[in-house]
């Protein structure tokens, strides 16, 4: 059996793992002393714990991937020094395996966590999210963002790097209506990393800033407090559907 460590950044998904699986090690990020450019030392603060397997979830100010060490350095060789957040982190993920530990998903630990497929609300909609979706992965395949919104018929906002909350506050300043967010994860991508995720935050995001449907890539993506955040949802008023295609 792996001996899994986890690297847990911000957000809820850390605290959601830690729930469900009982990790040989964890280190949290947030209180780690080093820069993440120090590499080496982070796999030895795993293998050192007899971890040969590891899980990296939540998010990581990628300003801290500095005073790169030996490691820090193959990584950012690998990455390239145009990459994006999608490249960085394909490089991290070969170095672990490059030094012995296996890198394993979320979902891989916690199947559960993936969207499910079909109307996840109350209610029905005619809405076809292909179109959504498509421009969605068109974003991703260019490692610029996971999401957009589309407001009205003709107005259509990308997310940047700086998230998915940015995106829906810059579709309420919009003023134009009806908005609907669409969220896909980048079709080159890694999936045990990085997958793109949604929960009880973007349902209470979403609704002040009046996105009322919201679209996410079945089995592509987290639904984080899948329970609550429907619920909540329904209570606001809002759709939200798992669509594949």
């Amino acid at each position: 059996m792996q001996k899994v460590g986890l690297l847990a950044g911000d957000g809820r998904l850390p605290t959601l793992l830690s729930e469900h699986v009982s990790f040989h090690h964890i280190v949290d990020l947030a209180h780690w002393p080093l820069p993440l450019g120090a590499l080496d030392a982070l796999v030895e603060a795993l293998q050192g714990q007899g971890c040969d397997a590891v899980i990296l979830a939540g998010g990581v100010d990628r300003g801290r991937f500095r005073a790169l060490d030996a490691g820090g350095q193959w990584v950012a060789a690998r990455a390239g020094a145009d990459a994006g957040d999608g490249r960085l982190l394909d490089a991290f993920v070969a170095y672990f395996e490059f030094q012995g530990l296996a890198v394993v998903g979320a979902t891989d630990l916690v199947p559960s966590l993936r969207t499910p497929v079909g109307l996840l609300t109350r209610g029905g909609t005619t809405l076809d999210p292909s179109a959504g979706l498509a421009r969605a992965r068109a974003l991703g395949r260019k490692d610029l963002g996971q999401g957009v919104v589309q407001c009205g018929e003709r107005l259509w906002l990308e997310e940047t790097a700086a998230g998915t909350n940015d995106l829906l506050s810059r579709a309420g300043d919009a003023g134009i209506g009806p908005r609907t967010l669409f969220k896909a994860a980048k079709p080159q991508q890694d999936l045990r990393i990085d997958m793109p995720a949604w929960g009880l935050e973007t349902v209470l995001h979403a609704a002040k800033n009046d996105v009322q449907t919201l679209v996410f890539e079945a089995e592509k993506t987290l639904a984080l407090d899948f329970e609550q955040a429907i619920a909540q949802a329904e209570t606001l008023g809002l759709t939200i559907m798992g669509a594949q295609g």
